[in-house]
């Protein structure tokens, strides 16, 4: 058994007989036989670090009577925390009352009797474990704190903060539920007893005994899950795994919920009051760490996403100087030739110059056009409803028809089209680069088909389909590229198509592609929701 016992005491006899009692259970007990020889030993254990688990203490002795080492004992911040059962052969009340008031926390009579003292010892004993276990727990959370805030990557957080609590708790499995976009609570992050299938389970705010947690910010200790009310036992049924008691704290930064911490399954016993209130101290240090490494890892993404688009703004500037400045030395070159001859010039070509300024005029406009269409995407709030696909397909077809002519195409449209949400007016730019592309890029002549297919999410795709040479994979992957044109010599666009069609579409909740293989021809296809009417195949 467990429990260093010091015995100060003059008496040769009582030290013998409570030495003989105690040692016999598997205590050890040292002894001085005065005051003075006493608080030496006490100062030594506090050097040595052997310091007994137990002061027991005469009151009658002299030089430094019991109760003046008692008195500076509590005076000591050292020795707060040391148990102290004084032992006195006094009858009356008073010296025991005295005794109490100045720290001693029991007292015996003399001659002590052995079932008594015994008793006094275990609980005092007991008493100073658990305070000496709890002085390590709370020495373990200072450390976890430390350790916790060393880092900022989120899935080492969440792995630190499980092994704690593992660990501390003497838990089988612990798990980490975090609050989602979407408001739900997913399971990020669980270990221990196959718990780690928990991960990617969602919850909705109080649903289970984690939801509730999460809703009320309130800690549970539940003892049996199986008869709680709150418990979700599909969780369990998902995992395989059952649960008997289990501790579930939340985890709230300034005040907002952004998660609940759950250990389950005490081993060998079940969690306790100490357990939960030890919990309760470890997640606000939990909770802090986890939100700052989210918080980091937010930064981190938008810091990559900032860089992703400085580099589209580079080649963006390159793409539009290069795109107005053709046209601008057009229309410079002319200018400044009809303010040098036109008086001498031939009328025919007179006409050819004027009709050249006016053909990069109106091509300038068309590229201002779009830079200010691409600008609008990301900031200008519409009104998402039905289409009339139809008629936004007839008014491509009307402002292609010079193109579609001078080309020859041929252009194969389907009897009708399903209903989709979208606005109006951007779908139309969508169909029309898609189109103008189809041809520019088409066979000799153009063969284009439009067409639509209803997909099992939701959604419907729209396509284009040319007859021209088809793309390689290498050139696909560079398609969606902003700003990037893969035929310099055939496009007449301004390499604004692309990226203004996959701004919208993502805009509105679908997405772009691609389908081709060399030889064969390409399918460009956009997706959108099919309206809530619109039956799926």
């Amino acid at each position: 058994m467990d429990g260093r016992i010091l015995i100060v005491d003059d008496s040769t006899s009582v030290v013998e007989a409570l030495s003989r009692i105690l040692t016999g259970r598997g205590y050890q007990v040292e002894s001085c036989s005065d005051g003075e020889s006493g608080w030496d030993r006490l100062l030594a254990g506090v050097e040595n670090r052997t310091l007994p688990d137990l002061l027991m203490l005469d009151i009658n002795m002299p030089g430094i009577d019991g109760l003046t080492l008692l008195r500076r004992l509590r005076d000591d911040e050292r020795f707060a925390l040391l148990p102290v059962v004084i032992l006195t052969v006094e009858a009356d009340a008073d010296t025991r009352l005295r005794a109490l008031e100045l720290g001693a926390n029991d007292y015996l009579a003399k001659p002590v009797q052995t079932l008594e003292l015994l008793a006094r010892v275990k609980t005092l004993l007991d008493w100073k474990l658990a305070e000496r276990r709890q002085q390590q727990r709370m020495q373990h959370l200072i450390q976890a704190g430390n350790v916790l805030l060393s880092t900022l990557d989120l899935n080492t957080v969440l792995q630190r903060v499980m092994r704690i609590a593992m660990v501390g708790m003497q838990a089988e499995g612990t798990s980490i539920w975090l609050r989602n976009v979407d408001e739900r609570l997913e399971c990020r992050a669980a270990s221990g007893g196959g718990q780690e299938r928990l991960i990617g389970i969602y919850l909705t705010p109080g649903q289970g005994i984690a939801g509730w947690v999460f809703e009320h910010k309130q800690s549970v200790l539940v003892g049996n899950a199986q008869i709680d009310p709150r418990f979700y036992r599909e969780v369990d049924a998902q995992i395989d795994f059952r649960t008997r008691d289990l501790i579930a704290v939340p985890l709230v930064v300034r005040g907002i919920s952004i998660g609940v911490l759950e250990a389950t399954n005490k081993k060998e016993e079940v969690f306790s009051p100490a357990d939960l209130a030890w919990m309760e101290v470890l997640a606000p240090m939990a909770a802090v760490a986890i939100a700052n490494a989210r918080l980091f890892q937010s930064l981190r993404q938008r810091t990559s996403q900032l860089q992703t688009r400085n580099e589209e703004l580079r080649a963006f500037a390159a793409t539009v100087a290069h795109d107005l400045k053709t046209p601008l030395s057009s229309i410079v070159g002319f200018a400044e030739a009809l303010e040098t001859s036109c008086m001498d010039m031939p009328e025919d070509e007179l006409c050819h110059y004027l009709n050249t300024i006016g053909r990069s005029g109106r091509r300038m406009n068309r590229i201002i056009d779009a830079l200010l269409l691409l600008a609008g995407i990301g900031i200008t709030e519409v009104t998402i409803g039905p289409l009339d696909m139809a008629n936004i397909v007839d008014e491509v077809m009307q402002r292609l028809s010079m193109m579609i002519k001078q080309q020859e195409a041929e252009i194969i449209l389907p009897a009708s089209w399903p209903t989709a949400m979208g606005y109006g007016p951007w779908i139309e730019e969508v169909w029309s680069n898609y189109v103008s592309n189809a041809i520019k890029y088409g066979g000799d002549p153009p063969r284009v088909k439009l067409d639509s297919t209803m997909q099992r999410d939701g959604m419907i795709r729209f396509w284009v389909r040319d007859n021209g040479p088809g793309l390689s994979p290498d050139s696909q992957s560079k398609l969606f590229v902003p700003f990037t044109r893969l035929d310099r010599n055939r496009a007449e666009g301004h390499g604004l198509g692309l990226a203004i069609v996959q701004r919208i579409v993502e805009k509105l909740g679908g997405q772009i592609g691609v389908e081709s293989q060399v030889g064969h021809g390409s399918l460009f296809y956009f997706t959108l929701p099919a309206a809530a009417s619109q039956p799926q195949s």
